[in-house]
């Protein structure tokens, strides 16, 4: 078992965080001629917290050394597409995303969204990590002791797989890394290797191929699943992850989670919960892929009419039949957390890398949301779908509850709101594209991403997802906050 983790579930549901002036997540960058990177949030903290806030956009390179450092308003709209300008035509580093208020935050991570656009993809993924404010690591809630996975591995003679992280505002001195990979035929390959010291806020990228030189023959052409132990100083352990073509033109992305192999993940007092997770005929290719690095037990994971058994140590893919998978731990409570990475492909797409999202689970302890906000391109470029599912099978029928839809855009104030009753909500399980619903906002400019606001009435178990895609059949995909 790894070091002790602060962060537990229970003060995720409940906001328990201490004082919260500093909200945050730093992100990965990087611009060529075929790439770009572009953070994509709306104001939502007076809608949600009657509260104006200052955000600032600070720009280093890959070995942490400060580029550039200014405050980003919000234009003639609550939507912000933002890019920092640079001369270099070449430049990788990161990007720290960081809004200051007077009042308590309440949450110290920061709800943002980063699109990178390669030569042929596209794809996105939230805020995956931060560094820590100065008084959370006096008050000794952080997690520095890195054990993470959930990392989908795809490596064949034309694709690589990725992990970045991202250190802190101290030195961490040089350690010992340990990886493990799980193949499709559940066997599991381990290496120890030291990583470099790191300079206050330099950016880490790992190749496993690098480290493994079998790799590719250990995968023998299908999927499978890493996990990575390491250390970081001042900054939360949460890292990118993906895989990439190697001629640069192809880039997914999402991010991992905990080793709940090796990190307590708390347990509820029920046998069952249930993943959500988008299932469209408009895609193709779809499973979900359970991860082996989870808490010990032996589950059942039932999908529509097939039942699939699963252990820690062992990974499995699942072919996507419905919406819902229903999880039941067989010896003792259920983990509050065990991970899953969902993909797809669009149909008839010829990319070589699926979307693929990273999801946890739901159980009787999660507590009603009634607001979601997502993204939601509606240029000429790009289309996006929108997902809802209602969690009946925790939150019951919906009723008579209505759910208001708001389209918010960067270059005006105007905000378009449709409403959607509960018979009307069942289309937006197979996914309803934005145009569709916001036609008269839509194809208007070349490329605009704008986001969504979605508030339930009166029922607080829904869940919503988001593509963005390309013309091409690149294609990515990301729940709400």
């Amino acid at each position: 078992m790894g070091k002790q983790v602060y962060l537990k579930q229970e003060d995720n549901y409940k906001k328990n965080f201490g004082i919260a002036y500093r909200s945050s997540t730093i992100f990965y960058f990087k611009k060529d001629k075929h790439f770009s990177t572009t953070i994509n949030y709306m104001n939502y903290w007076p809608i949600k917290m009657s509260m104006e806030v200052m955000v600032i956009a600070t720009l280093r390179d890959m070995v942490g050394k400060l580029v550039s450092r200014e405050r980003v308003n919000f234009g003639n709209g609550m939507v912000v597409n933002y890019s920092p300008k640079i001369n270099s035509e070449v430049f990788e580093g990161s990007l720290e995303m960081e809004a200051f208020a007077a009042n308590d935050l309440k949450i110290p991570f920061i709800a943002m969204i980063v699109i990178y656009e390669s030569e042929e993809s596209v794809s996105m993924v939230h805020g995956y990590t931060r560094t820590y404010s100065h008084h959370e690591i006096e008050e000794g809630k952080t997690i520095s002791a890195g054990e993470e996975a959930g990392v989908v591995v795809r490596d064949n003679n034309e694709i690589r797989s990725f992990i970045i992280c991202h250190n802190g505002h101290t030195k961490q001195g040089s350690m010992k890394a340990v990886m493990w990979i799980t193949n499709s035929n559940n066997e599991t390959i381990k290496i120890d290797f030291m990583l470099p010291k790191l300079n206050p806020y330099q950016t880490l990228k790992i190749y496993p191929k690098e480290h493994f030189k079998n790799l590719v023959n250990f995968l023998d052409g299908k999927p499978g699943n890493c996990a990575v132990s390491f250390e970081l100083s001042g900054s939360f352990t949460r890292t990118l992850v993906g895989n990439e073509t190697i001629d640069g033109k192809e880039m997914q992305v999402y991010h991992s989670n905990f080793n709940y192999g090796r990190h307590d993940p708390g347990y509820v007092d029920t046998k069952e919960g249930f993943f959500s997770y988008p299932v469209s005929p408009l895609h193709d290719r779809q499973f979900v892929h359970l991860d082996p690095f989870c808490a010990k037990g032996k589950y059942l994971i039932k999908s529509r009419n097939h039942t699939y058994e699963f252990e820690n140590a062992k990974r499995l893919d699942i072919p996507m039949s419905s919406e819902v998978l229903k999880v039941e731990c067989l010896n003792g409570k259920l983990p509050a957390r065990i991970n899953l990475v969902f993909s797809g492909y669009l149909k008839n797409s010829t990319c070589k890398l699926p979307m693929e999202s990273a999801r946890g689970f739901y159980h009787n302890k999660r507590p009603t949301k009634h607001r979601m906000w997502m993204i939601a391109a509606l240029g000429k470029k790009y289309r996006s779908k929108i997902f809802v599912h209602s969690l009946t099978d925790l939150y019951g029928p919906v009723g008579d509850s209505i759910i208001k839809i708001s389209l918010y855009r960067e270059n005006t104030s105007d905000v378009v709101t449709k409403e959607f009753n509960a018979e009307q909500l069942t289309n937006f399980e197979k996914g309803v594209y934005v145009d569709e619903i916001f036609p008269d906002q839509s194809n208007i400019n070349d490329n605009e991403v704008g986001q969504l606001w979605a508030q339930a009435s009166n029922y607080g178990g829904h869940q919503s997802f988001t593509t963005i895609e390309a013309k091409n059949g690149s294609a990515s995909i990301e729940h709400n906050y």
